[in-house]
C-alpha cells in the first residue's frame, strides 16, 4: 500500500489563520510606531522652539526680565504657544528662576503642555 504525504485541507486553513493573525498584528503595531513617530516630531519641533527662546531669554535676563508670550506658526496654522516667567529667588539676591511652557497640538488636535526652567545669577 502507498502512503501518499503532504498537507491536509485542515492544517492548511490553521496555516492561513496563524499567518492572517500574524500580518493583522504587524500592520497595527506599524501604524503605532509611526504614530509615536509623528508624535515625537511634534514634541521635538515645540522643544527647538522653547530652547530657542530660552536660550535668548538667558542671554538678556541680567538686564531686562520681562514675562512673554509666542506664538509658532507653520503654513499659518499656530503649532506651538510659548510663554515664559521670570521670578525672584527669595533665598538669594540677583538669583531668577525663569519658566518656560509649551503648548503644542497632538495629532487630535489637542493642546499638550511641557515646561522648562532655569535658573539665572546675575552677581557680575
Amino acid at each position: 500500500m502507498k502512503r501518499e504525504q503532504g498537507f491536509t485541507i485542515v492544517e492548511v486553513i490553521i496555516a492561513i489563520m496563524v499567518l492572517t493573525v500574524g500580518l493583522l498584528v504587524l500592520v497595527n503595531s506599524s501604524a503605532l510606531v509611526t504614530r509615536m513617530i509623528a508624535q515625537g516630531q511634534r514634541s521635538a519641533i515645540a522643544a527647538t522652539d522653547a530652547a530657542r527662546i530660552l536660550d535668548s531669554l538667558r542671554a538678556n535676563a541680567c538686564t531686562s526680565r520681562n514675562a512673554g508670550s509666542a506664538v509658532a506658526w507653520r503654513g499659518g496654522v499656530p503649532v506651538d504657544s510659548l510663554k515664559w516667567a521670570f521670578t525672584a529667588d527669595p533665598a538669594a539676591a540677583n538669583h531668577y528662576r525663569l519658566v518656560l511652557s509649551s503648548n503644542y497640538k497632538t495629532r487630535l488636535n489637542k493642546w499638550r503642555r511641557d515646561s522648562m526652567e532655569t535658573y539665572i545669577s546675575c552677581l557680575i
